[in-house]
C-alpha cells in the first residue's frame, strides 16, 4: 500500500477529507500534531522552535541552533509511523522532510477563499473579516515555515504529485480519487521501496542517538546507510569528540560499522537523493 502525505491550507477541510478516506478504506491517519507530541518529548523543542520562528530573521543564529535537531526528530518520527506503509499524513510541509520513493504520493488540497471563509467563521465563530484575516495571516506563517526550514516554496506545484481543488469538486469525489490512487499498483509498496524507507530510519535513529546525547548535542552530523554501514559527515572534530561520535553511532541497534568524513555541514536534500551534500543548509 502506499503512503499518501497530504498538504493542507488553512481551514482547507483537510479534516473532512480524512475522515470520509478513513471510512472507505481503514487507512491509518495521522498529523503533524502528532509528530509535534514526539518532538516535544524532546524538552518541548517543537513548541521552543515555532515560538522562535517569528525572530528567525534577525535572530538566525538562535533558530538555526534548534533546526536541525527539530528536523531529524520530526523525520525520525515521521519514518517510524510510515515503516509499515498504508498510512496517510497531512500537515502542511512534513512531504519536504523526506525524498521522492516508489510508494510515496504528494498531495495538496486547495480549497477556494470563500468555503475557507465559511469554515473558518464556524470553527472560531467569527464575523467574515476576522477569518479573512486569520486564513491570510495562517497561510503566510506556513510559507515562512517552509522556507526557513526547507528552503522551499510550498506553493510549488512540482512539489506534489497531484493537487485537489476542491472548489471543482466534493470531498466525496476527492476522497475517490485517494481511493483509486491507494489502489493502482503503480504507487503500491515494492521490497525495494520498503528497504530504502527502512535505511532512511537507522540513518535518522542515528542521528536522533547524536542530537539527544550531551556529548554530540551541539554537533551537526548527518548520516546516511551505504554500503553496509553508516556513513557520517560533519565538522572536523577533535579526537574526543570523534571517538564520542563514533560510539554512540554504533550502539544503534542495527548499525555494523560507522565511518566518518569531516568538513562539511549536513542538509536535507528535497527533491533528489536524501543525504549529504557539501552546500550547508538550502
Amino acid at each position: 500500500m502506499p503512503v499518501i502525505f497530504v498538504s493542507r491550507g488553512t481551514m482547507s477541510g483537510v479534516h473532512l477529507l480524512m475522515d470520509c478516506l478513513y471510512e472507505r478504506t481503514g487507512i491509518r491517519r495521522i498529523s503533524r500534531e502528532d509528530l509535534e507530541e514526539v518532538v516535544n518529548r524532546h524538552g518541548e523543542l517543537a513548541k521552543r522552535i515555532l515560538e522562535r520562528l517569528d525572530k528567525a530573521t534577525s535572530a538566525y543564529e538562535e533558530f538555526s541552533e534548534l533546526r536541525w535537531p527539530y528536523l531529524v526528530l520530526m523525520r525520525n518520527a515521521l519514518l517510524d509511523e510510515i515503516r509499515q506503509d498504508n498510512v496517510i499524513y497531512h500537515g502542511y510541509s512534513g512531504h519536504l522532510l523526506l525524498p521522492p520513493i516508489r510508494h510515496f504520493v504528494r498531495v495538496r488540497i486547495e480549497a477556494p477563499l470563500d468555503l475557507r471563509v465559511t469554515m473558518t467563521m464556524k470553527r472560531l465563530g467569527c464575523d467574515e473579516k476576522s477569518a479573512r484575516d486569520y486564513i491570510t495571516e495562517a497561510d503566510d506563517y506556513r510559507v515562512k515555515w517552509a522556507r526557513f526550514m526547507y528552503g522551499r516554496d510550498i506553493r510549488n506545484t512540482l512539489l506534489y504529485d497531484l493537487t485537489l481543488n476542491l472548489g471543482h469538486m466534493t470531498f466525496k469525489a476527492a476522497c475517490g480519487i485517494l481511493e483509486c490512487i491507494m489502489s493502482d499498483g503503480d504507487f503500491q509498496a515494492s521490497s525495494e521501496s520498503r528497504d530504502e524507507v527502512e535505511r532512511l530510519y537507522l540513518a535518522t535513529s542515528v542521528e536522533v542517538a547524536l542530537i539527544t546525547d550531551p556529548r554530540t548535542q551541539t554537533l551537526e552530523v548527518s548520516a546516511a546507510v551505504q554500503d553496509g554501514g553508516i556513513n557520517l559527515v560533519g565538522p572536523y572534530l577533535e579526537e574526543r569528540d570523534l571517538s564520542a561520535v563514533k560510539e554512540i553511532a554504533g550502539g544503534v541497534v542495527g548499525v555494523k560499522n560507522v565511518r566518518y568524513s569531516p568538513g562539511y555541514a549536513p542538509s536535507l536534500e528535497i527533491n533528489g537523493h536524501y543525504g549529504i551534500r557539501n552546500q550547508g543548509y538550502k
